[in-house]
């Protein structure tokens, strides 16, 4: 009676990524995806933005981009 060799697994996970493909941490974000950012500020500034916004009918978020542009713009 002669003993079998086991059978080969399959792999489950695919192919290994190839050595030119380095890996940067970003695979799995897109472009549209939103995150939030958190961070804390003082409540009367909270208060100021969420106005300046509303009465200038534009959105938190738009707001933000903008500024951050700006700033990019005259900081360098």
């Amino acid at each position: 009676m002669a003993l079998e060799a086991p059978k080969k697994r399959t792999n489950p996970k695919g192919e290994p990524p190839k050595a030119t493909e380095t890996p940067s941490g970003q695979e799995n974000t897109k472009k549209g995806d939103t995150l939030p950012i958190n961070f804390k500020t003082d409540a009367e500034f909270v208060k100021e933005w969420r106005v300046y916004c509303v009465v200038n009918d534009i959105s938190q978020i738009d707001q933000f981009k903008k500024m951050f542009e700006f700033y990019k713009k005259q900081h360098g």
